[in-house]
């Protein structure tokens, strides 16, 4: 069974950006993301060029998910299928619109 996907990896000008989303062994799913560059500083201010944040998703909550995404089995492919690239954005939106239970954090700093 599958138990890490990619679902965005960019560099621009702006610097990078990076989203995955791993299946740990007791069923819970961490969505985790990591953006760095001009476009951190631009929204949190100067010095501040790191942005980490991770979402956890208890196994109950996982089968909420699974009905939300209309998939029976392997779930990180239904994130991969309809959360790659710049859709990895919607990701916590459709998390909330679903009332998909997610614990977050995330800190920002240099």
């Amino acid at each position: 069974m599958l138990k890490y996907v990619d679902l965005r990896e960019t560099r621009d000008e702006g610097g990078s950006r990076q989203t995955g989303a791993s299946l740990h062994d007791d069923g819970t799913i961490v969505v985790e993301g990591r953006d760095l560059g001009p476009a951190v500083e631009a929204f949190f201010g100067p010095g501040m060029t790191e942005y980490e944040w991770a979402l956890s998703i208890s196994p109950p909550g996982v089968e909420v998910l699974k009905m939300a995404l209309a998939c029976d089995d392997n779930v990180l492919t239904a994130l991969r299928d309809q959360f790659s690239g710049d859709a990895a954005a919607k990701l916590q939106s459709f998390l909330d619109d679903n009332a998909v239970p997610y614990e977050f954090w995330s800190r920002a700093g240099e």
